[in-house]
């Protein structure tokens, strides 16, 4: 019974793993997609130089900074050997505070996704011919795709928080077992 409760762990490290690679790789695109905005002059294009400089670059090194965060809660399931065992109550707090910091930075990354589409979407680019940026047409599936990826993240999260827990408490109702028998 206990080995169905550990794949499920590790099943659930293995996806974490593969959303959190997803999510760093999103980033690195994120942040590169709008590249076409950098280094407007003109007092035409002011709106668009303060979305670029000052919320996209704000909102591209925070997600950059949650995405290393990710990869260093697996660093920690290897350290605490949630990939080859069940985790003892130490390794399940360190574990759950770190998915659950997780979370609410995905959460937070979610909701100014969105927040920042808006923008964009209300962001006027028909100068943008006059600073050699030419037929520049807005694009919105690296905000649709985010948005996918991050509700798979928070899933992923949740559902890691879970598995650890549950294969823990099912551990230790199993070895309060064990011991009052043989007692």
């Amino acid at each position: 019974m206990m080995q169905k409760y550990f794949k499920t762990q590790r099943l659930a490290a293995g996806i974490y793993t593969g959303i959190v690679i997803i999510v760093f790789i999103y980033t690195l695109c994120f942040m590169t997609e709008y590249k076409d905005l950098f280094g407007l002059k003109l007092k035409q294009n002011d709106q668009i130089s303060f979305f670029h400089d000052y919320i996209l670059q704000i909102f591209n090194k925070q997600i950059f900074t949650f995405a290393v965060f990710g990869v260093l809660v697996i660093l920690l399931s290897f350290l605490l050997e949630v990939f080859g065992k069940i985790p003892d109550k130490f390794a399940l707090i360190i574990m759950e505070l770190s998915l659950l910091l997780c979370c609410a930075c995905t959460v937070y990354a979610l909701l100014n996704l969105q927040a920042i589409e808006s923008y964009y979407a209300g962001l006027d680019f028909k100068y943008l011919g006059l600073e050699s940026v030419s037929d520049y047409k807005p694009h919105f599936t690296t905000f649709r795709i985010g948005t996918g990826i991050y509700i798979s993240y928070i899933f992923s999260c949740v559902y890691y928080i879970v598995a650890i827990g549950r294969s823990h408490i099912k551990f230790q109702k199993n070895r309060k077992k064990g011991s009052t028998r043989n007692e």
